[in-house]
């Protein structure tokens, strides 16, 4: 995801400036956006790229267009209102997988913890500092979550408990999550 302000003169896009032939997928773009020419809420520019379950912020980025310029048009670009950005349904309905729902994964990438608040998050932000599950801030939820992820070793069953990024879950999250 990309927060800010981007400008620029051509191929200018809240995510990325030109796309070619790449894959872009579960992403999305809050950033305001100026340029004079090619220019997206989420891609300057996309040239046979892929582009899936994304989305722009349409009223913080002031562009119309989720993509300035693209040869074939991606389906895949979503621009949606600052109030819509900050609904879990609206990831979750594309299969984002997000903390506290299975239905789309168990690896726990992205984290809302409260509607209406803020823009979804990566789950990793958090899990350095032993807040790995929600409600925001270290309580006995996060202590439950490290338990039923405890010794897992893929990214399906390490999930957001891994605080400091070993590739598993064990005593040194544990000290993470004790020391905050």
């Amino acid at each position: 995801y990309a927060t800010g302000a981007v400008s620029g003169m051509y191929t200018v896009g809240g995510l990325c400036g030109g796309n070619y032939g790449g894959t872009i997928s579960s992403g999305y773009a809050t950033s305001t956006v100026s340029g004079l020419e090619d220019v997206g809420g989420l891609c300057g520019y996309n040239y046979r790229g892929i582009i899936s379950n994304c989305f722009w912020d349409i009223q913080t980025s002031g562009v119309i267009s989720g993509v300035g310029r693209t040869d074939p048009n991606p389906a895949g670009v979503m621009g949606k209102t600052t109030a819509e950005m900050k609904t879990l349904s609206a990831f979750t309905d594309v299969s984002w997988d997000f903390v506290g729902e299975s239905a789309n994964g168990t690896a726990d990438t992205w984290r809302m913890c409260t509607e209406g608040a803020d823009y979804p998050r990566l789950s990793w932000e958090f899990s350095q500092s032993g807040d790995f599950d929600c409600p925001d801030g270290v309580t006995m939820d996060d202590f439950r979550y490290l338990a039923s992820r405890w010794l897992g070793a893929t990214s399906e069953t390490i999930g957001a408990a891994d605080g400091n990024f070993s590739g598993r879950v064990d005593l040194e999250d544990f000290l993470i999550l004790a020391s905050n």
